[in-house]
């Protein structure tokens, strides 16, 4: 969770508790009210005719009817709230959007020789499935894609946005907890395609990876590794590479 959605949770439970304070205080004010009105007219009772005199459900009326300019406030305070954790989610998406049009700016003009005319949406946006560079696997001949992905699901861009604190877009992954698992900031991205190449390489992963893809299995799988000393996660789904990460702490779920 992030700090805009941390900060709506605290808005509206103070929202909450304020509404929790007030409704007993309106409602004991009633009651209150209706105790000194009833050993008032008790003196008075006495002088009145049967007609004239004050029945309890009158008391009650008339308390509720002091009572009722409370009942504002408190929908005012809800109210406001309300407003308040619309507004920061408004807010918050259109930061993550700001981040994830750098990151995919970022990608796309370091990959620019890869991306051809066809790899582009109508909109001039680069396609999701656009391959940016192929890895060598051991009698795999189709190799393993890093494609250009998307921020929020897999490829470059959802590494970069996800796990490098220079392009992270503020996502926790919908979890209330620290940062995902980041590179060194000096990491590059070519520097992430060695560390690919490493992993994959790594004992038996090549070997399990193409056995995986022989049998049809196009299930996330996660493979560790090691690169000039720094263990790693890399997370390839049938053919193509869902994210890397290092490994060791606040690990995401395959």
């Amino acid at each position: 969770m992030s700090f805009f959605k941390k900060t709506n949770s605290l808005v509206l439970a103070l929202s909450l508790a304020i509404v929790t304070i007030l409704s007993p205080t309106a409602a004991a004010y009633a009651e209150e009210r209706v105790e000194v009105s009833k050993v008032a007219k008790k003196s008075q009772q006495g002088e009145l005719t049967e007609e004239e005199t004050v029945t309890e459900e009158d008391e009650i009326q008339e308390a509720e009817l002091r009572a009722a300019p409370l009942i504002p406030i408190v929908l005012i305070i809800v109210r406001a709230g309300v407003m308040y954790i619309k507004y920061k989610n408004k807010l918050e998406e259109a930061y993550e959007k700001v981040r994830e049009s750098y990151v995919k700016k970022e990608v796309e003009e370091l990959y620019s020789n890869k991306i051809e005319d066809r790899d582009r949406e109508w909109d001039g946006d680069v396609k999701s499935d656009t391959t940016l560079k192929v890895f060598k696997l051991k009698g795999y001949p189709d190799g393993i894609h890093l494609e250009f992905g998307d921020p929020d699901d897999y490829g470059m861009t959802h590494i970069l946005a996800r796990h490098h604190p220079e392009y992270w877009t503020g996502d926790y992954n919908g979890y209330d907890r620290d940062p995902l698992s980041m590179f060194n900031p000096s990491t590059s991205m070519r520097d992430i395609e060695k560390i690919i190449q490493s992993v994959i390489d790594y004992r038996e992963n090549s070997q399990w990876m193409k056995e995986r893809l022989d049998q049809g299995n196009y299930k996330p799988k996660g493979y560790v590794g090691y690169h000039d000393g720094n263990l790693y996660k890399l997370v390839v789904s049938g053919g193509s590479i869902t994210t890397l990460y290092p490994y060791g702490w606040n690990e995401v779920e395959e």
